[in-house]
């Protein structure tokens, strides 16, 4: 495993094999030979009150198509959390995750088409998730 920082406000574990691509705004994981892409953006807050997780998925959600509710497996400590997944016509699966924090929302996607048994890694790296102090 190794510990890497795609921005300067959060870091995550993941296994040695995943490939990353970092532009300024997402970053994206990925394992060769499987359909699982983890996706990872930031947003540090810098005034104003916090928006919930709940609410940030609601208007993601709210903006159509068909979402079901994701009942996350685990918790990180400190983050408030909600999920949702929605299937595009192609037969991708689409998990949208906020992890929210006093000053840092995180929106994260795991997307995968069959079966979702393949992303075990990017489900750990999700939850090992945990914000830099700066």
């Amino acid at each position: 495993m190794k510990r890497v920082n795609p921005f300067p406000s959060l870091s995550l574990l993941l296994p040695a094999d995943v490939v990353e691509e970092i532009d300024s705004t997402v970053a994206s994981y990925w394992t060769r030979g499987d359909t699982c892409l983890l996706q990872i953006s930031s947003f540090l807050r810098e005034q104003g009150p916090q928006v919930s997780a709940v609410q940030r998925l609601s208007e993601r959600t709210g903006a159509g198509g068909r979402w079901g509710t994701v009942n996350l497996p685990h918790a990180i400590e400190g983050c408030d959390m909600a999920a949702a997944s929605t299937k595009d016509d192609k037969g991708t699966s689409w998990v949208h995750v906020y992890l929210v924090w006093e000053w840092l929302t995180v929106h994260a996607t795991v997307s995968y088409q069959d079966n979702s048994s393949n992303c075990d890694w990017a489900w750990n790296a999700l939850f090992s998730i945990r914000p830099v102090i700066m």
